[in-house]
């Protein structure tokens, strides 16, 4: 797998789960179609939840709050500004065919440099509708537990197959990044990891501070404000 594609398992807790849940019953939904770009209407077959939708914006905050607290999520994407999420629903026959992001989104714009989908369903509960990401490294299918997240760079192409029972919801959001160079970005994930690893063992230690010294300083190098 590429090290790029990021799955954060429990993003979202099953207290937090089981509100947005009931929020998700209460929201309407319309053809997804309507948020695509030219080239993805072509390939998109799902739904949505309307975007003034007021059960929208509660499932919003709640997942917005989450974010803020995943240390994995904040090391691994830096954000900078993060799209509203998008809640969408498949059910059978329902899909979203090979496509890119638009590497431009929102008002005000945001650069996509990362893409994030959190998982709302019990994968047992849907047949099909993996996520598919063409990585560096080959393609890579993601089906995970409920309240689990992925995140990966906007750059690849990807697609969610057909469900073909059952119904596949999560919620999908963009991410503007301080660092915007994918390569750089890795960089200052795989120091954070391995530094983590040394403050574990010694956390005084003048080579777990000099790791430390060696990422704040290539981020401050690469950092986009």
């Amino acid at each position: 797998m590429s090290q790029q594609l990021i799955h954060i398992p429990g993003l979202l807790t099953a207290t937090e789960l089981i509100a947005i849940d009931a929020l998700i019953e209460k929201a309407g939904f319309v053809d997804g179609k309507l948020t695509a770009s030219m080239a993805a209407k072509e390939v998109k077959n799902n739904l949505q939840i309307e975007a003034n939708n007021e059960h929208l914006t509660g499932i919003q905050h709640l997942i917005s709050a989450a974010l803020g607290q995943s240390p994995l999520f904040n090391i691994a994407a830096l954000p900078k500004n993060c799209q509203p999420f998008l809640i969408s629903k498949y059910n059978s026959g329902k899909y979203y065919g090979w496509h890119v992001d638009s590497p431009i989104m929102g008002n005000p714009p945001i650069r996509t440099d990362l893409a994030m989908t959190i998982f709302l369903s019990d994968p047992a509960t849907y047949e099909g509708g993996e996520l598919v990401i063409q990585s560096d490294t080959g393609t890579v299918n993601f089906k995970p537990a409920k309240g689990d997240a992925v995140l990966y760079p906007c750059q690849y192409l990807h697609c969610v197959n057909e469900i073909k029972s059952g119904e596949r919801v999560a919620a999908v959001t963009w991410v503007q990044s301080h660092v915007k160079d994918p390569a750089q970005r890795q960089i200052l994930y795989q120091l954070n990891q391995v530094h983590g690893a040394l403050y574990q063992q010694a956390p005084n230690a003048p080579a777990t501070n000099l790791l430390l010294q060696t990422h704040s300083n290539l981020f401050r190098m690469w950092a986009d404000l």
